[in-house]
């Protein structure tokens, strides 16, 4: 949707995490002292590691790349053992020279804690934790040092802030990827289910994000939406595209909702849909890419001159060839005046569409026959191209979406229109306030019995012992 266009002017490219920071190696002890490496070496190192994948690039040629570690006996429960907060690793925020890095650890203590608890030796730890290194589970405080018995600082990949929001673990290279169209609907059926369980008293209308942020069951979302970073987009139609994109669009900025917070000014609003992505088939895709890209045919935004891929540009075989203005009431930015998110299975796309229009249109149109006049949301009038252009052609295409009674009213005041003056359009305000909501059958399934449940107990924190297993048979 808009997402918040209005007025736009070029401002600085503003990523979320703030400036980069350069640092130098970690401190080595006095009997193994090392040169740190030169500003210029980590900066270059962190633009590596963290620049867009565009296909071919860094990012993605490390993910070709990608050892099986994964594939070793126990590794789930090791990596576990490693993470466990009172018995595991001891991640700290360390300092060296003017310098401070959070959530790290020392590579010398980390091979001590695998010889005492798993048995390795020595060099065998240090191997181990290069492996780590080249699955992409852990990494150089500046990217610019292996793995090493010495006092090196590293940062597990879970830890990392990063805009690319699926990046928390490293797809495993060795597990094959699910259909695109399940992965992307499994992801946003999840995150949904999660917003339920997370709506707040006594009206249940907001979601209390901070909750949802720390819950273990987002923490297993974030994993499992690492799978989109090896999905294979090649076979898939145009409908399956549509698909797959507007469920993805969904589910990021849902995610970005709830790790960022809703944008509340037009800089943050044009930082939140150019920055934030989801690494999608070894490239980075933002809700910019997604929405003015890819669903929209390549466009430019509203109120810019140029469009969204210049040629060259990767993601541009995922194009939609064909244009289709019924997607802007199927995504959704998590505002009060955006549609509820849908969550598309593709069976009946065309079908889809048409209750998606249907259902936001009459909802949201305002038909004044005493004034001749039609208020429209504010999505008309910011891609107004990718509807149609005269203001009476306009009210014809919404005609057959509305209700009975207004597609009269309508139909009575376009017959006696005489020229485009003839009946007004009122543009609404856009309201950004964060508001979740969604329109699907098993979401609508989860409130009923979660409304159940809080009814019984009004005064305890509702049970949910269908939860979890909800959120993962749709993940």
């Amino acid at each position: 949707m808009p997402r918040g266009r209005v007025d736009e002017q070029v401002v600085p490219d503003l990523v979320a995490g703030g400036e980069t920071a350069v640092e130098p190696a970690a401190a080595a002890t006095a009997a193994t002292a090392v040169t740190p490496p030169t500003r210029s070496r980590a900066s270059s190192a962190w633009t590596a590691r963290n620049a867009p994948a565009d296909g071919d690039g860094n990012a993605s040629s490390r993910l070709r790349s990608q050892r099986e570690l994964f594939a070793l006996p126990d590794f789930e429960q090791t990596y576990a053992r490693m993470r466990d907060p009172q018995t595991g690793l001891q991640l700290a925020d360390r300092r060296w020279r003017l310098l401070q890095y959070s959530h790290c650890f020392v590579g010398s203590e980390a091979v001590t804690w695998m010889h005492d608890k798993l048995g390795m030796t020595r060099d065998e730890a240090v191997r181990f934790g290069q492996q780590l290194m080249d699955a992409g589970v852990i990494h150089h405080v500046t990217y610019s040092e292996p793995f090493a018995d010495a006092h090196f600082f590293y940062v597990f990949q879970e830890d990392e802030d990063t805009n690319v929001l699926n990046l928390k673990m490293i797809w495993d290279s060795s597990r094959r990827p699910r259909d695109p169209l399940q992965v992307a609907t499994d992801l946003i059926t999840r995150l949904a289910l999660l917003c339920e369980e997370h709506r707040e008293p006594p009206s249940y209308s907001e979601v209390d994000y901070e909750a949802l942020k720390q819950s273990e069951e987002f923490r297993r979302y974030v994993f499992a939406a690492s799978e989109l970073q090896r999905v294979d987009l090649s076979g898939l139609s145009h409908e399956d595209k549509l698909c797959f994109f507007c469920n993805v669009y969904n589910a990021l900025c849902l995610h970005a909702h709830i790790v960022h917070g809703a944008p509340t000014t037009m800089l943050r609003r044009w930082s939140f849909f150019k920055s934030l992505s989801y690494r999608i088939a070894g490239v980075d895709f933002s809700l910019d890419d997604i929405e003015h890209g890819v669903l929209r045919g390549n466009q430019t935004r509203p109120y810019g001159l140029i469009r969204q891929f210049r040629p060259g540009n990767p993601r541009m075989q995922y194009v939609l060839s064909r244009r289709d203005p019924r997607v802007h009431f199927v995504i959704s930015a998590g505002t009060q005046s955006d549609p509820p998110m849908r969550i598309l299975d593709g069976e009946n796309i065309e079908e889809e569409l048409h209750f998606a229009a249907e259902a936001f249109l009459d909802h949201t149109c305002k038909v004044h026959p005493e004034s001749n006049e039609v208020v429209l949301p504010r999505i008309f009038s910011w891609y107004r191209d990718d509807f149609v252009r005269g203001d009476l052609e306009l009210l014809r295409w919404i005609l057959p979406y509305l209700g009975v009674d207004k597609r009269r009213a309508l139909q009575q005041m376009l017959d006696k229109a005489t020229d485009e003056g003839s009946v007004s359009i009122r543009y609404e305000s856009f309201t950004w306030n964060a508001e979740a909501r969604f329109h699907a059958t098993v979401v609508r399934q989860k409130r009923r019995r979660l409304e159940r449940e809080r009814s019984a107990t009004p005064h305890s924190p509702p049970a949910d012992p269908e939860g979890s297993a909800a959120a993962n048979s749709a993940a």
